[in-house]
């Protein structure tokens, strides 16, 4: 065994790497007996960046620095200058280049991948090319013009965002439409699907649409605002019934099948759908969007809506983010010119001279419905997307805005009393209610959040602390497992009781005094017996990470209680934007700047396909 796999192995039993890391340098050394150390580090730091959301190892950025800074008692573990690094991978038998079948993939622009990455990397970004050059047959301009004249409102400022992102959705066979929370992304994608479904009856055709989001909540939250918008639709009753209100996870719709990540379809049969459809793009991770996109007929059509300053998917990649490589928007000439058509008039600083190849095809949704100039919310998620520290601290700060504040915590016992405050005055709620509607709405109106899942202030922890309180104040019994008000949140889908990972219910009495678990959508609730229930967990407190798709009138964000890797200004953004009516961050003001200050950066080679060339 070589002298580094020895100190990659003592890294591995203080937990700063992983077995799977070492169990890849181990394949290398299977693999090519006289393998260099140069390369077995690579092949560790590759591993554990992919552990950590990277989808490659950008040598340029770790050639001569120090790595797994975490290490103890191991000496300095540095890497390599950049040439004899790149001259070591070179001359290795189990590192290709681009299009070769080796373990490993190098670059030209120094990037080290592995090759199912590299492959899920390529096939995205050709996929999505091929079919931002593949426009759509014929459209009925005049049927066009008076869809969106009924359909849509013109802006204050002259400018529909939402109305030009769904008259680009018509024309193209790709789709990006980016924005925020309260910025009309459901209520635009209801309006393409009457657009298309409008060109089709003109030219006597029927097309099928998949609505898809990448968990069941998200698809089961996107299924209710489609059902609710399209009875508002200024449109026929034909047009109106033929608009699908019935989503499914990505998973569904792919055919997964069990005990392997290979789905029903693929290249070879292809998703039967004329249209797709995928909500919360930002969740979803490369390797499944490369698989949808491989899984797509040439002409189906694909709009991809989603938020791209959220948090990224929990697996490898920052999809949505890379292809949305712009900050406000552009447009080619011939873009420019096909909105002119249908009499559509853009600010000049739109136009681009040298536009980028997915610049037409993305729409950012800019005008929030849902935050007014005086809204904190608004103000604090604007001024954390800048990147402007002091600015969002002046928004908690200022009286101006009573909707966002931050408060500091001196000690545990000013935690936990604050805690005990908000959690017996939600108890206090649930049992005043008249009516199961009632208390879950109670439920809905308010959430704990927190960066991490564990630690000192994660929810696990968080979630046992606020059950002693309410034990101490005498709201829950001593001993029971379940009681009225405990809420929980499923972590495996059930497909048979249309329970998904995500979905949160809380536990009540029913009219025979018999405890179920209740799950509110938006339409109609639910129960469920507790023994029934799949794989689940306490939700007093939720993570930011499992808060995404869903929204709150009120939620407390808990910092942890010392700078961390996990606290970006991403999660930030995605927390703040949960809340409808106020966010309370409670935690330190250094821990909250720390966070601020700090962009989550995921490596890959997708944005330069887009945007540096």
């Amino acid at each position: 065994m070589s002298d580094l796999l020895g100190d990659l192995s003592k890294l591995s039993e203080q937990g700063v790497v992983a077995n799977i890391d070492l169990e890849l340098c181990r394949f290398l050394l299977q693999e090519e007996e006289e393998v260099s150390d140069l390369v077995l580090l690579a092949g560790c730091l590759l591993s554990y960046l992919y552990r950590q959301g990277d989808v490659c190892l950008a040598l340029d950025q770790y050639a001569g620095q120090p790595v797994f800074d975490e290490a103890e008692d191991i000496g300095n573990m540095t890497a390599p200058a950049l040439d004899s690094w790149v001259k070591a991978l070179s001359q290795s038998s189990s590192v290709g280049s681009p299009g070769d079948f080796k373990p490993l993939i190098l670059d030209k622009a120094n990037r080290l991948y592995l090759h199912k990455l590299w492959y899920y990397e390529d096939i995205l970004a050709r996929q999505l090319l091929e079919r931002r050059e593949k426009q759509t047959a014929e459209i009925n301009m005049d049927i066009l013009k008076d869809g969106i004249n009924r359909l849509f409102e013109d802006g204050q400022d002259g400018v529909n965002w939402q109305k030009i992102a769904a008259v680009n959705a018509v024309k193209n066979r790709l789709s990006i439409i980016s924005g925020g929370p309260g910025t009309g992304k459901t209520s635009t994608v209801v309006r393409i699907m009457a657009l298309l479904l409008e060109q089709s009856e003109a030219f006597g055709d029927k097309i099928s649409i998949a609505l898809t989001a990448p968990t069941g909540k998200a698809a089961a939250r996107l299924k209710d605002s489609i059902l609710s918008a399209k009875n508002t639709l200024d449109v026929t009753d034909d047009i109106r019934k033929a608009i699908p209100d019935n989503a499914m996870t990505l998973h569904q719709l792919l055919g997964a099948r069990q005990r392997t990540s290979a789905f029903r379809h693929n290249e070879e049969n292809p998703v039967p759908y004329d249209v797709v459809i995928v909500d919360e793009a930002s969740m979803v991770d490369q390797a499944l969007m490369s698989k949808l996109l491989q899984a797509l007929l040439k002409d189906t059509r694909l709009i991809l809506l989603g938020d791209k300053d959220q948090l990224a998917s929990v697996e490898a990649g920052a999809v949505l983010g890379d292809i949305c490589g712009i900050s406000e928007n552009g447009f080619s000439k011939e873009g420019v010119d096909w909105l002119k058509h249908l009499n559509i008039n853009i600010p000049g600083s739109c136009l681009r001279a040298a536009p980028q190849p997915l610049l037409d095809n993305i729409t950012l949704l800019t005008k929030s419905y849902r935050f007014g100039a005086q809204s904190g919310i608004g103000q604090l998620a604007t001024s954390i997307n800048r990147g402007d520290v002091e600015e969002a601290l002046d928004v908690l700060e200022s009286p101006e805005f009573e909707d966002a504040n931050l408060v500091g915590i001196e000690n545990q016992l000013a935690f936990e009393e604050l805690l005990s405050g908000h959690i017996t005055d939600y108890f206090q709620q649930i049992k005043q209610s008249n009516s199961v509607n009632e208390a879950t709405e109670i439920y809905d109106n308010f959430r704990i959040l927190s960066a991490h899942r564990r630690g000192p202030w994660g929810v696990e922890k968080l979630n046992r602390l606020l059950e002693r309180l309410l034990r101490e104040q005498h709201f829950i019994p001593k001993y029971e497992q379940w009681y009225p008000g405990k809420p929980i949140i499923i972590n495996t889908n059930n497909y048979i009781l249309n329970l998904y990972n995500g979905d949160t219910g809380i536990c009540l009495a029913d009219e025979q005094d018999e405890l179920k678990i209740y799950f509110r959508d938006e339409n109609h609730i639910r129960c469920v017996a507790p023994a029934r229930l799949p794989d689940h967990s306490m939700a007093y407190a939720l993570t930011v990470h499992k808060s995404q798709g869903s929204e709150f009138d009120n939620v407390l964000l808990i910092l942890p209680d010392a700078p961390s890797k996990i606290l970006t200004r991403e999660l930030l953004y995605t927390a703040i934007t949960r809340a409808r009516t106020s966010i309370t961050i409670l935690g330190r003001e250094s821990v909250l700047r720390d966070g601020l200050s700090k962009k989550m950066e995921r490596t890959s080679g997708l944005r330069e396909r887009f945007w540096n060339k």
